[in-house]
């Protein structure tokens, strides 16, 4: 009897010392941390940026020197961290329950973001934003609102949009008119295959470029068609993507593609271009800059022409792509100090476009340099200033749906069905219908 109430007591014992520990290891962050002062009195505001993106590490090296003007009361800290993306998602998430986690950190990865938010782990930023009047500084299609309704994130990355790339030596060669409308792009497309060019380079290998180009075409008919999707007022099987689908369906058919584009990467695609053996390249304007130096300057770009045979009623002019959202700048909800650390995040994303701008001579930036007052770089490529020119304006971009609005599962459900599309096993319909269905998915 004695041993077994010893057992008893044991058993208690133990089931209190684990649920002890149960009680500690919460899922939530310590909340609003004591600030953190040094030996000179000032209190320390802690910034987290990933130390594997070589562009960011070169441009942040001198930031905690450089922002002790803008903030004298406070001791600026800048911790870089080592590792791909999951090893750093998992690090900021250990450093969020330490004693001294950041008060701002960096997220590349819309997925990590939407995590943090649900949790109550991060804090909104409209409000803080909209007091500094930031918005009025950035080129208008950088202010993406999450799913909540909230925004989360400071972007601060370069913006990239859907392009046509035109080697304009081949055009000029075999006197083929640089089409100005979807017509005139057939035109163009039958002329050089009777020569024996390849008419457009598309890496149809992961699905992703035959989407985007789908989506490029449709956004020139609605520049918010992918927002519209995204929040279930129509479908992809609606009259503007079908339009879209069809007009890709017969460059298909006009043999416009390398043959068996499904097996062509979008490096192989540019190597093509590059070479000299494709007129047309469908890409992102991030290969710009490589296709100017490779080309020696003999390119233009193209924006993708309108399909539709209505009137035209939106600008000429619209690209696809650019800023992601819930992506860039975040705001821990432990920090004592929200409103200095959302002013100190701003800063880091004007430095680092800055940099971009006066240093790397890069104009795809998400900043409005004629606001920003920023000093030119004596390098300089014309079509990147030409198309982020064009970007400035408004109703002019229709934001990407694979700019972070899409979980991992289901961008590899487009990209698949978007192959299958390109390859014939899914005429129009049925693709659409596949997207609409992937849309539904939770």
């Amino acid at each position: 009897m004695v041993i077994k109430i010893k057992r008893i007591l044991i058993y208690i014992i133990n089931l209190l010392i684990v649920l002890s520990i149960l009680t500690s290891c919460t899922t939530t962050p310590k909340q609003v941390v004591e600030p953190i002062k040094n030996k000179t009195g000032k209190v320390t505001l802690k910034c987290v940026i990933p130390f594997d993106d070589e562009k960011k590490k070169d441009a942040f090296k001198d930031f905690e020197t450089d922002v002790k003007s803008e903030f004298p009361d406070y001791d600026i800290k800048l911790d870089f961290i080592k590792g791909d993306v999951n090893a750093y998602n998992t690090k900021i998430k250990v450093m969020m329950f330490s004693d001294t986690p950041p008060d701002i950190f960096y997220s590349g990865d819309e997925n990590f973001t939407e995590e943090l938010y649900s949790e109550k782990n991060i804090q909104p930023l409209e409000k803080k934003l909209d007091a500094m009047d930031y918005w009025n500084l950035v080129i208008p299609s950088a202010k993406l609102v999450g799913n909540t309704g909230h925004i989360y994130a400071v972007p601060i990355d370069e913006v990239y949009y859907n392009v046509m790339l035109l080697n304009t030596d081949l055009f000029y060669h075999n006197n083929v008119k640089i089409p100005e409308s979807f017509e005139e792009l057939k035109s163009a497309v039958e002329e050089f295959k009777g020569k024996n060019i390849t008419p457009i380079a598309l890496g149809g290998k992961d699905g992703l470029s035959a989407y985007n180009m789908i989506e490029s075409f449709a956004g020139t008919m609605d520049n918010e068609i992918t927002s519209k999707i995204i929040n279930g007022k129509t479908s992809f099987s609606g009259d503007t993507f079908k339009q879209a689908t069809t007009s890709v369906k017969q460059l298909i058919e006009l043999g416009a593609f390398p043959e068996k584009t499904e097996t062509v990467s979008d490096e192989e695609a540019g190597d093509l271009f590059y070479a000299s053996k494709a007129a047309i390249y469908c890409t992102s304007s991030d290969k710009l800059n490589t296709a100017y130096t490779k080309l020696k300057g003999k390119i233009a770009v193209l924006y993708y022409p309108n399909p539709s045979k209505l009137e035209q009623i939106t600008p000429i002019n619209i690209v696809s792509g650019g800023a992601k959202k819930d992506s860039g700048l975040l705001v821990s909800a432990s920090t004592s100090y929200p409103t200095e650390s959302a002013k100190l995040a701003v800063e880091m994303s004007k430095y680092y476009n800055k940099y971009l701008y006066e240093k790397q001579g890069d104009d795809s930036i998400l900043y409005n340099s004629d606001k920003m007052k920023w000093n030119a770089s004596e390098i300089k490529y014309p079509l990147i200033s030409e198309l982020m020119s064009n970007a400035k304006q408004e109703n002019t971009v229709n934001p990407g749906l694979f700019e972070d609005n899409l979980s991992s599962d289901k961008e590899k459900s487009i990209e698949e069905a978007s192959t299958e599309f390109m390859t014939g096993i899914l005429p129009v319909s049925d693709y659409l219908k596949e997207l609409d269905i992937v849309m539904k998915l939770k």
